[in-house]
């Protein structure tokens, strides 16, 4: 059978979630309400995405890909429909995800033209097909990602002397008093980066300085639904003495489950550890949760995080219900400046 690869096109929303959720018992993409895909993991809006049909017009495969980190972490991900596994529509949408970071490394900023660039992709382990083609087309196991989750049962308290505040998701100030907290609370986890503009990783073989980068287009802002991105109601900032402390960012709509909250991050400024802010942060999402009729809770995380944050979840009850393999591929040499080990 020919395959034939296309641009994705807003009208293929619909056509692509049912071929993706074929066969599947709990859905891995939905058409949010305004009209967009929304797969498990967030997928930035303006992504680059292909469809592959197959000679009656049929979407068959779907594939995104995502600049994560400055033009040199890219990030891929979709699916083919299982009548169609095996027969080179996947190494079709792969070759295009490697294709396309190539092309978008251009994009990068000058001080990062020399940099290691790799795309990642993400698999749940039972994904077993996935799995075999990504290996066989190059893709090497990175990380393993545990996913928890926990039934609420009642309410927790929370210490007079930390106080948790509702973050307000639209205001530009409390955005600007959490930001800093979070980067420098990331700064500690695996693959986190810093850059300093008076650094340069050019390389002395890069000749793409010379060569005009892509231009991006000025695009008609997308109508976005955000009911499945962090949710009002549901995300809090830690004070302690009247200083950011800490916060976490939880969604109360997810793609796969009903009735489930989802902790999306919690992080702590490192001068606050072991102050008990993330416990009393992780409370105020529980009880937030439980007040509006969520029982169950579920989160993702490092299995081999530098912080330990399996032992800090595993402390409020919470279970590994499955794993998810991280898997990368080198699409261009350089400086490695990602934190990959301790």
């Amino acid at each position: 059978m020919k395959y034939s690869l296309r641009t994705y096109q807003p009208t293929d929303a619909q056509n692509v979630v049912k071929m993706l959720n074929t066969n599947l018992q709990n859905p891995r993409a939905v058409v949010d309400g305004a009209g967009n895909i929304r797969l498990i993991r967030y997928v930035p809006f303006s992504s680059s995405k292909v469809v592959v049909e197959d000679e009656q017009k049929n979407i068959v495969g779907y594939a995104y890909v995502a600049d994560k980190e400055n033009s040199f972490v890219f990030e891929t991900g979709g699916g083919v429909h299982p009548a169609h596994w095996n027969a080179g529509v996947g190494s079709m949408l792969i070759k295009w995800a490697e294709d396309e970071s190539a092309r978008l490394i251009k994009n990068a900023p000058k001080g990062l033209k020399g940099l290691r660039a790799v795309l990642q992709v993400n698999i749940f382990e039972t994904d077993h097909e996935a799995i075999k083609l990504f290996e066989n087309e190059g893709f090497e196991k990175a990380r393993i990602w545990a996913h928890y989750e926990m039934e609420l049962k009642k309410e927790f308290e929370l210490s007079n002397e930390i106080k948790i505040h509702e973050f307000d998701l639209e205001s530009d100030d409390d955005w600007e008093l959490l930001s800093p907290v979070q980067d420098a609370a990331f700064m500690e986890h695996w693959g986190a980066y810093s850059f300093s503009p008076n650094e340069t990783y050019a390389l002395e073989t890069d000749s793409s300085d010379s060569e005009p980068a892509n231009q991006i287009e000025d695009e008609i802002e997308p109508v976005l639904d955000s009911s499945y991105s962090n949710t009002q109601d549901y995300c809090f900032i830690a004070f302690i003495n009247n200083e950011v402390a800490g916060g976490i960012l939880c969604n109360a709509k997810l793609v796969e489950f009903q009735n489930t909250g989802r902790v999306g991050s919690v992080f702590v400024h490192p001068k606050f550890h072991r102050k008990g802010v993330g416990k009393n942060l992780m409370h105020a999402a529980f009880n937030a949760f439980y007040k509006n009729g969520m029982k169950r809770v579920i989160l993702d995380t490092d299995s081999q995080s530098f912080t330990d944050s399996a032992k800090f979840y595993t402390s409020f009850g919470m279970s590994i219900y499955r794993h998810e393999f991280l898997y990368e591929k080198e699409i261009r040499a350089g400086k490695e400046i990602r934190r990959l080990e301790n």
